[in-house]
């Protein structure tokens, strides 16, 4: 048979349906019941961001803006082990949201690279790194006003960090939330020192369940990605800072010189 007649009959010929994909496979994932997993959200939900504290501060009536007593630092991301990353981002992250109204173009830029610079060495992700670049790239053209950027910035703290699976260690949220806590606290303690309102003070530094939470995570020691130095010194503040919470007593200037203190230590370390 000629070849134009024998590939004709062929193209016309019924075609076997291709076999299915295999199903996908299934990771393992512990085995957490309904009420673990509800109190761990509920805990999760506690932690307030940065803008919320700010937003607490004022409506206080204390006008002190806490962006005006952020200090300079540089952070070397290029040098750290997984527990300092997740603390030091979560520090860049608060400094940003705290800042975003009043920093120029090139310390916001250079902030986002920071927090992208952290997701790497996290293993946050491919797709929290595209992210990281657009809004890098938008902002480095000023095509996103600053009340855009806090929004986004907003949702990145409190919805996209949380969801991010970080090559399955759990720690990492946690790590990132307590080091904006941490700053958030140790502004709030300097802005409210002498201000004689301490029912501002209960209200946003006085949050046993928050403290307990990071707390939790930071006494879990023995891994091999684990900063002994970092984690012991994470330990001893959060000890201190959940005493101080969870006092009947109104908070006072000393108190407040302690959240300060503690919180410095750690920060100082990072």
């Amino acid at each position: 048979m000629p070849l134009v007649p024998l590939l004709s009959m062929m193209a016309c010929a019924p075609q076997q349906p291709a076999p299915p994909d295999p199903a996908p496979a299934i990771a393992d994932t512990p085995s957490l019941t309904v009420e673990e997993l509800a109190a761990d959200a509920e805990r999760t939900a506690l932690v307030p961001s940065p803008s919320e504290t700010q937003r607490a501060l004022q409506a206080s009536g204390i006008e002190v803006s806490l962006a005006d007593l952020i200090p300079t630092r540089r952070f070397d991301f290029d040098a750290a082990e997984p527990d300092r990353a997740a603390v030091r981002t979560g520090v860049v992250l608060a400094d940003m949201l705290l800042s975003v109204r009043t920093s120029d173009t090139d310390a916001l830029v250079g902030q986002l690279g920071a927090i992208a610079k952290g997701m790497e060495q996290l293993d946050g992700g491919q797709d929290i790194l595209l992210t990281l670049a657009d809004l890098q790239k938008r902002v480095a053209a000023e095509a996103v006003t600053r009340d855009e950027l806090l929004k986004e910035l907003d949702e990145l703290s409190g919805a996209v960090i949380p969801e991010l699976q970080f090559n399955g260690r759990e720690r990492v949220v946690p790590l990132i939330q307590a080091g904006s806590w941490l700053e958030g606290a140790h502004l709030v303690s300097r802005a409210l020192k002498g201000s004689a309102k301490p029912e501002a003070a209960a209200a946003l530094l006085k949050a046993p369940d928050v403290v307990g939470y990071f707390h939790g995570y930071a006494k879990q020691h023995g891994s091999a990605e684990v900063s002994p130095t970092v984690t012991v010194q994470l330990d001893q503040c959060l000890t201190k800072l959940q005493a101080i919470a969870g006092q009947p007593e109104p908070l006072s200037d000393e108190d407040l010189a302690t959240v300060a203190s503690v919180t410095q230590d750690v920060l100082s370390m990072l």
